[in-house]
């Protein structure tokens, strides 16, 4: 009876630890890839979702990491202008699919110091004039070296599906 009693034990904290730890990599995709890195810098892209309705809004986690050894400047004020969210299909079409927002906010901009991050939310929208089909999608933002010069980076690619 005690071995019943113990194997129960296991199974119960395997059951309550180990499965919640792994659900949550189903639908999410997981910021482990970022594009190419430009002076040290690179960013990330992610989503909740991988599937959109044609007219639906949404919003993409952006991650910008400074892995260089001099600090960076990024302009947070309004991500739907310093980000360019790009929608791409096999054949080449491509759609902006980030929101267009008739607000203009002043700059404000943030050193990220090395071994640091600054993530964001760009809100996204699936015009009605997009196909339903497979796609990809990528961000661009641009950075500033500590001595000035402008650099742009391109995110990861994600693989999305955009529905009627």
């Amino acid at each position: 009876m005690k071995n019943i009693i113990h194997i129960l034990s296991v199974i119960i904290v395997l059951v309550l630890v180990v499965v919640p730890a792994r659900a949550g990599s189903g639908s999410d995709q997981e910021a482990t890839n970022f594009g190419k890195s430009v002076q040290g810098v690179q960013l990330a892209i992610t989503m909740t979702n991988s599937v959109f309705q044609v007219g639906s809004s949404s919003t993409v986690a952006s991650v910008t990491t400074n892995s260089s050894t001099n600090t960076i400047t990024v302009d947070i004020s309004a991500p739907t202008i310093h980000f360019g969210v790009l929608l791409t299909n096999d054949t080449g079409k491509l759609y902006h699919v980030t929101t267009r927002l008739d607000i203009r906010e002043p700059g404000r901009l943030v050193t990220i110091n090395p071994g640091e991050e600054q993530s964001e939310s760009i809100p996204v929208t699936f015009g009605e004039n997009i196909e339903p089909g497979d796609y990809t999608l990528k961000a661009t933002r641009k950075f500033s070296s500590s001595d000035g010069e402008d650099f742009t980076l391109e995110s990861n690619s994600i693989k999305v599906k955009i529905i009627k």
